[in-house]
């Protein structure tokens, strides 16, 4: 399994219980917190220093890039940092942030940014990790988790839009010699219709997706949403070469569900099975109806033929800040189970007898749709 973040770990607790050298596990937040501010700044390095319990030594406790070492309080690490920005909570100093960007300076929008950052870094040293700190950075890293899926589906979507055009476009060439030829003029037409019709699928699914809306529950065909993502995903999975396929039960009945966050779901999970499948692997996505504790349910299965998942792993991949991704934010898979349970529903994730994992997915089906369905 991958490493938790892509620095120093992170530090937390009570300000009577900061931490010393060598002491310096602690809540996740910081370190997601920092990568995040990375990210946004394009940063080179980033670091947050804490005062010991002594209070005469700064100790890093978070770094994105090589951690700098423990100083005394009141002298900077070697380096040439772009922006100290003090921690403190209270009137008291609980420790720096340090920021550094090679290219080019900080601009003061970059600084403000950065110092709302030093401010949620106070709380947890002084209070540990607040829930509304926590919430905040869930829901800003569940925006980036979205955005980074859509930069993921854009350079296959433009290849996925691209070809068709260049086809309608030879045709367009050819057609002023081929005016007279019907079978030509005939093919040309059902191809261009079928081709922009398949443009504008990708595009329409696309923006499905992407489209900020209220959350909103009603009746939804779980299959159609399914179907949405697979078509989105296809180009990824071809990229990867891995053999995606779907196959789902006709008369599954509908969901009252918010389609835009089940979506989330479908495209976090789905996403993560390609990407843990090797070159010639398999993405499997099923869609069944299933009864269990006397209710029934609409199921969707999701299998990889990846490496897998440790035994020893499986009962936290649903935890906040838990990732087996080098650069993942540990919050894709928490998020999803949250909506999911929001929903009423349930997500479990099991292994594979034949290899790989297998994510299966719960949600309550409308029992006035399905009575109606049955009665039709």
């Amino acid at each position: 399994m991958k490493r938790r973040g892509s620095g120093a770990v992170a530090s937390g607790g009570a300000a009577g219980q900061r931490r010393n050298r060598g002491d310096l596990e602690g809540p996740a937040a910081v370190g997601t917190l920092l990568r995040l501010l990375a990210r946004a700044l394009s940063l080179d390095r980033a670091a947050l220093l804490a005062e010991t319990r002594s209070g005469d030594e700064l100790v890093p406790v978070s770094a994105h890039g090589a951690a700098p070492p423990a100083v005394p309080v009141g002298e900077l690490p070697p380096g040439r940092w772009s922006a100290v920005i003090p921690v403190h909570a209270r009137g008291r100093s609980l420790g720096l942030l340090l920021l550094e960007r090679r290219r080019r300076g900080l601009t003061p929008g970059d600084r403000g940014t950065a110092e709302a950052i030093a401010e949620l870094f106070a709380h947890v040293l002084d209070a540990g990790a607040l829930a509304d700190e926590l919430t905040c950075a869930r829901e800003l890293l569940a925006r980036a988790d979205r955005l980074a899926a859509l930069g993921t589906l854009s350079a296959g979507l433009a290849h996925e839009i691209r070809n068709p055009l260049v086809s309608v476009r030879t045709f367009i060439q050819l057609l002023p010699e081929r005016l007279a030829d019907e079978e030509f003029r005939t093919g040309f037409r059902e191809l261009a219709l079928g081709e922009v019709e398949r443009i504008c699928g990708l595009i329409n699914d696309l923006l499905a997706f992407s489209r900020p809306a209220p959350a909103t529950r009603e009746p939804t065909d779980l299959n159609a949403l399914v179907g949405q993502i697979v078509r989105l995903l296809d180009a990824e999975a071809r990229k990867r070469d891995v053999d995606m396929s779907s196959d789902v039960e006709d008369t599954l009945p509908l969901i009252t569900v918010d389609d835009g966050q089940v979506k989330q779901v479908l495209m976090n999970i789905l996403l993560n099975a390609l990407q843990a499948c090797p070159p010639r692997g398999q993405v499997r996505v099923t869609t069944e109806t299933s009864t269990r504790d006397e209710k029934r349910w609409c199921v969707v299965r999701i299998a990889d033929s990846g490496p897998g998942i440790a035994p020893e792993h499986l009962e936290h991949i649903f935890d906040p800040f838990f990732t087996t991704k080098a650069a993942g934010s540990g919050l894709g898979l928490y998020i999803a189970h949250q909506i999911v349970a929001a929903h009423g529903g349930d997500i479990r994730a099991s292994a594979r007898t034949e290899g790989g994992t297998e994510f299966v997915i719960y949600f309550p089906a409308d029992a006035e749709a399905e009575g109606d369905a049955r009665a039709r």
